[in-house]
Protein backbone atom coordinates (compact mmCIF):
# COMPACT_ATOMS: atom_id res chain seq x y z
CA UNK A 1 0.00 0.00 0.00
CA UNK A 2 0.81 3.64 -1.14
CA UNK A 3 0.91 6.45 1.02
CA UNK A 4 -2.27 7.99 -0.86
CA UNK A 5 -4.00 5.04 -0.15
CA UNK A 6 -2.39 4.62 3.33
CA UNK A 7 -3.81 9.10 3.98
CA UNK A 8 -7.31 7.48 2.85
CA UNK A 9 -7.51 4.67 5.41
CA UNK A 10 -6.57 7.06 7.81
CA UNK A 11 -9.14 9.57 6.93
CA UNK A 12 -12.27 7.16 6.65
CA UNK A 13 -10.80 6.10 10.39
CA UNK A 14 -11.20 9.57 11.85
CA UNK A 15 -13.71 10.62 10.26
CA UNK A 16 -15.48 14.12 12.03
CA UNK A 17 -11.58 14.67 12.56
CA UNK A 18 -10.73 14.51 8.84
CA UNK A 19 -11.46 18.12 7.99
CA UNK A 20 -9.38 19.45 10.63
CA UNK A 21 -5.84 17.93 9.29
CA UNK A 22 -4.17 18.80 6.66
CA UNK A 23 -1.83 15.99 4.38
CA UNK A 24 1.07 16.58 6.12
CA UNK A 25 -0.28 15.90 9.30
CA UNK A 26 -2.13 12.46 7.97
CA UNK A 27 1.70 11.72 6.31
CA UNK A 28 3.40 12.43 10.10
CA UNK A 29 1.01 9.90 12.06
CA UNK A 30 1.98 7.67 9.46
CA UNK A 31 5.86 7.98 9.96
CA UNK A 32 4.99 7.86 13.61
CA UNK A 33 2.75 4.77 13.76
CA UNK A 34 5.38 3.18 11.18
CA UNK A 35 7.94 3.82 14.16
CA UNK A 36 5.99 2.44 16.05
CA UNK A 37 5.32 -0.78 14.79
CA UNK A 38 9.13 -1.04 13.73
CA UNK A 39 10.03 -1.47 17.60
CA UNK A 40 8.16 -4.55 17.72
CA UNK A 41 8.08 -6.06 14.44
CA UNK A 42 11.55 -4.75 12.82
CA UNK A 43 12.26 -4.70 9.11
CA UNK A 44 14.54 -7.85 8.60
CA UNK A 45 17.87 -7.10 7.34
CA UNK A 46 21.63 -7.75 6.38
CA UNK A 47 24.60 -5.83 5.98
CA UNK A 48 28.21 -6.99 4.94
CA UNK A 49 30.49 -4.37 6.93
CA UNK A 50 34.45 -4.23 5.89
CA UNK A 51 37.02 -5.25 8.54
CA UNK A 52 39.00 -1.71 10.04
CA UNK A 53 41.80 -3.81 10.81
CA UNK A 54 40.90 -3.60 14.77
CA UNK A 55 38.40 -4.41 16.97
CA UNK A 56 35.30 -1.67 16.00
CA UNK A 57 33.42 -1.89 13.21
CA UNK A 58 30.73 0.61 12.21
CA UNK A 59 27.11 0.10 12.61
CA UNK A 60 25.06 -0.61 9.17
CA UNK A 61 24.67 2.71 7.64
CA UNK A 62 20.63 2.31 7.58
CA UNK A 63 20.79 1.91 11.25
CA UNK A 64 17.67 3.38 12.75
CA UNK A 65 18.44 4.62 16.20
CA UNK A 66 15.91 3.48 18.52
CA UNK A 67 14.47 0.47 16.64
CA UNK A 68 17.26 -1.21 14.95
CA UNK A 69 18.93 -4.03 17.21
CA UNK A 70 21.28 -6.77 15.96
CA UNK A 71 20.34 -10.19 15.84
CA UNK A 72 23.59 -12.12 14.36
CA UNK A 73 26.99 -11.13 14.16
CA UNK A 74 28.58 -13.53 11.27
CA UNK A 75 32.66 -13.99 10.85
CA UNK A 76 34.39 -15.23 9.07
CA UNK A 77 31.45 -15.37 6.24
CA UNK A 78 31.16 -18.48 3.47
CA UNK A 79 32.03 -20.84 6.16
CA UNK A 80 28.78 -23.95 6.00
CA UNK A 81 27.86 -23.99 9.17
CA UNK A 82 28.08 -20.13 9.21
CA UNK A 83 30.58 -18.78 11.98
CA UNK A 84 28.54 -16.74 14.24
CA UNK A 85 30.01 -14.87 17.09
CA UNK A 86 28.97 -15.07 20.89
CA UNK A 87 26.66 -12.27 21.78
CA UNK A 88 28.91 -11.99 24.79
CA UNK A 89 32.17 -11.43 22.45
CA UNK A 90 30.69 -7.76 21.11
CA UNK A 91 29.50 -4.49 22.94
CA UNK A 92 28.38 -1.61 21.18
CA UNK A 93 31.19 1.27 22.10
CA UNK A 94 30.29 4.66 21.42
CA UNK A 95 33.65 7.34 20.80
CA UNK A 96 33.45 10.96 20.15
CA UNK A 97 32.92 9.89 16.14
CA UNK A 98 30.40 7.44 16.73
CA UNK A 99 28.95 4.40 18.37
CA UNK A 100 30.54 1.48 17.00
CA UNK A 101 30.32 -2.30 17.57
CA UNK A 102 33.57 -3.32 19.74
CA UNK A 103 34.48 -6.92 19.61
CA UNK A 104 36.38 -8.87 22.37
CA UNK A 105 38.67 -11.62 20.12
CA UNK A 106 38.42 -10.63 16.87
CA UNK A 107 40.36 -7.96 14.55
CA UNK A 108 38.43 -7.88 10.98
CA UNK A 109 40.80 -6.86 8.64
CA UNK A 110 40.21 -4.15 5.91
CA UNK A 111 40.16 -7.02 3.28
CA UNK A 112 37.71 -8.73 5.16
CA UNK A 113 33.71 -8.57 5.58
CA UNK A 114 31.55 -8.74 9.44
CA UNK A 115 28.22 -9.90 8.11
CA UNK A 116 25.86 -8.16 10.21
CA UNK A 117 21.68 -9.32 10.83
CA UNK A 118 19.77 -6.41 12.14
CA UNK A 119 16.35 -4.67 12.14
CA UNK A 120 15.27 -1.64 10.84
CA UNK A 121 12.58 0.91 10.30
CA UNK A 122 9.42 -0.24 7.75
CA UNK A 123 8.61 2.01 4.99
CA UNK A 124 5.06 1.60 3.77
CA UNK A 125 6.06 -0.70 0.55
CA UNK A 126 7.77 -3.08 3.38
CA UNK A 127 4.57 -3.70 6.02
CA UNK A 128 3.18 -7.49 5.49
CA UNK A 129 -0.16 -6.81 4.31
CA UNK A 130 -1.54 -8.32 6.76
CA UNK A 131 -0.51 -5.76 9.20
CA UNK A 132 -1.77 -2.56 7.21
CA UNK A 133 -4.75 -2.38 9.11
CA UNK A 134 -2.95 -2.00 12.49
CA UNK A 135 -0.33 0.75 10.79
CA UNK A 136 -3.38 2.84 9.59
CA UNK A 137 -4.92 1.57 13.12
CA UNK A 138 -1.96 3.32 14.81
CA UNK A 139 -2.12 6.66 12.77
CA UNK A 140 -5.67 7.12 13.46
CA UNK A 141 -4.74 7.12 17.19
CA UNK A 142 -1.98 9.61 16.91
CA UNK A 143 -4.49 12.10 14.42
CA UNK A 144 -7.01 11.70 16.94
CA UNK A 145 -5.11 12.41 20.46
CA UNK A 146 -3.52 15.63 18.47
CA UNK A 147 -7.46 16.37 18.03
CA UNK A 148 -8.33 15.72 21.29
CA UNK A 149 -5.82 18.13 22.33
CA UNK A 150 -6.28 20.65 20.18
CA UNK A 151 -10.12 20.53 21.00
CA UNK A 152 -9.09 20.73 24.79
CA UNK A 153 -7.72 24.62 23.61
CA UNK A 154 -10.89 26.37 23.69
CA UNK A 155 -9.20 29.67 23.16
CA UNK A 156 -8.05 28.21 19.12
CA UNK A 157 -9.37 30.86 17.05
CA UNK A 158 -9.84 28.07 13.96
CA UNK A 159 -11.96 26.24 16.04
CA UNK A 160 -15.67 27.66 14.92
CA UNK A 161 -17.34 29.42 17.32
CA UNK A 162 -20.20 27.10 17.13
CA UNK A 163 -18.78 24.14 18.55
CA UNK A 164 -19.66 24.68 22.19
CA UNK A 165 -18.46 21.23 23.58
CA UNK A 166 -14.92 20.80 23.34
CA UNK A 167 -15.01 18.63 26.47
CA UNK A 168 -17.71 16.18 24.53
CA UNK A 169 -15.62 16.50 21.49
CA UNK A 170 -12.24 16.02 23.31
CA UNK A 171 -13.27 12.80 25.28
CA UNK A 172 -14.70 11.11 22.21
CA UNK A 173 -11.81 11.67 20.20
CA UNK A 174 -9.58 10.45 23.50
CA UNK A 175 -11.89 7.43 23.38
CA UNK A 176 -11.57 6.35 20.03
CA UNK A 177 -7.52 7.00 19.82
CA UNK A 178 -7.85 4.36 22.30
CA UNK A 179 -10.14 1.63 20.62
CA UNK A 180 -7.13 1.76 17.67
CA UNK A 181 -4.44 1.91 19.47
CA UNK A 182 -6.13 -1.41 21.69
CA UNK A 183 -7.16 -2.86 18.09
CA UNK A 184 -3.65 -2.69 16.80
CA UNK A 185 -2.05 -3.57 19.69
CA UNK A 186 -4.03 -6.75 20.04
CA UNK A 187 -3.17 -7.68 16.30
CA UNK A 188 0.43 -6.96 17.19
CA UNK A 189 0.48 -8.69 20.45
CA UNK A 190 2.08 -6.13 22.62
CA UNK A 191 -0.46 -5.29 24.78
CA UNK A 192 -2.07 -1.89 26.01
CA UNK A 193 -0.14 1.33 26.06
CA UNK A 194 -0.62 1.44 29.80
CA UNK A 195 0.73 -2.41 29.88
CA UNK A 196 4.08 -1.60 27.83
CA UNK A 197 7.37 0.97 29.43
CA UNK A 198 7.26 4.33 28.04
CA UNK A 199 9.00 5.21 24.69
CA UNK A 200 11.46 7.15 26.06
CA UNK A 201 13.11 4.70 28.78
CA UNK A 202 16.40 4.15 27.79
CA UNK A 203 18.01 1.95 30.34
CA UNK A 204 18.88 -1.53 29.50
CA UNK A 205 18.32 -4.96 30.90
CA UNK A 206 21.28 -6.30 32.22
CA UNK A 207 21.43 -8.88 29.35
CA UNK A 208 20.33 -5.95 26.27
CA UNK A 209 22.89 -5.38 24.03
CA UNK A 210 20.38 -2.29 22.39
CA UNK A 211 22.18 0.35 24.35
CA UNK A 212 25.20 -0.69 26.12
CA UNK A 213 27.81 1.80 25.19
CA UNK A 214 30.23 1.11 27.87
CA UNK A 215 33.38 -0.17 27.76
CA UNK A 216 34.73 -3.69 29.03
CA UNK A 217 34.32 -4.81 32.43
CA UNK A 218 37.39 -5.45 34.38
Amino acid sequence: MDSAAFTALITAKIRDASGELKESDLLAALTEALKCYSKHRPLPLCADIPGQDGADIPRPDDWAEGISTIELIEYPIGKVPESLIDSRDWRFYRAPSGIFIRFATITPASTEQVRVLYGGLHTEATLPVADEEAVANLAAAVCLRQMAARYGQTSDPTIGADVVNYRSKTDEFRRLAQAYEEAANAHLGIGTKTDTAPASVTAPRPDSKRVRLTHWRR
